[in-house]
């Protein structure tokens, strides 16, 4: 090797020290910096994942307040279940009692769940017929008041027996929402 080429090696030999002892340098930092970002991280995916748990035990929580009464309805309106040991009055309490616990947690469900159970509490009931007007139940009462020893025939003008909804499509709208309710819950 001649002189250039010499001096040219140690020139970039030089160089390389210089990149190495910086890189030497700043390496604990980086090191400390991604480990610092790494448990940023970390705790932030924890805390999602708790919050994410905590919301899954909350829908939970609230399918267990509301599939029971969801069943009691779909028992009465297809008479089949404990349909007889449910009154007019009872329905009229059930929907009013869903109808807040819906109001209360779809915020924790998807838009589509509300709007699956209103489409099923429309065919159940005659609602927002004017501020004076009680909401009705779509169904015939013959053989309720025929099976019901108890049946009072005030409970006649909770009825509306115009609109009434066949067994198998009510059936098919509760097995919708039920399914869709299974979905939000990542069953």
């Amino acid at each position: 090797m001649n002189s250039p080429e010499i001096q040219l090696t140690e020139q970039v030999w030089r160089s390389l020290k210089i990149i190495i002892f910086i890189i030497a340098t700043l390496a604990p930092f980086i090191i400390i910096f991604l480990v610092f970002r790494y448990n940023r991280i970390i705790s932030r995916l924890k805390r999602k994942h708790e919050t994410d748990q905590k919301i899954v035990e909350k829908r939970i929580e609230i399918y267990d307040r509301i599939a029971p009464k969801l069943n009691d309805l779909l028992s009465f309106y297809c008479y089949n279940g404990t349909w007889i040991k449910i009154s007019p009055l009872d329905v009229l309490r059930l929907k009013r009692e869903l109808d807040k616990e819906i109001n209360i947690y779809t915020p924790l469900f998807s838009d589509e769940l509300g709007k699956k159970y209103s489409d099923f509490i429309g065919l159940c009931f005659v609602s927002f017929s004017g501020w004076e007007h009680e909401v009705k139940i779509k169904s015939l009462f013959d053989m309720r008041k025929e099976h019901n020893v108890d049946w009072n025939n005030d409970w006649i003008k909770f009825f509306d027996t115009k609109n009434v909804i066949d067994a198998i499509k009510m059936k098919e709208h509760y097995n919708e929402l039920m399914a869709f309710f299974k979905k939000e819950l990542n069953i």
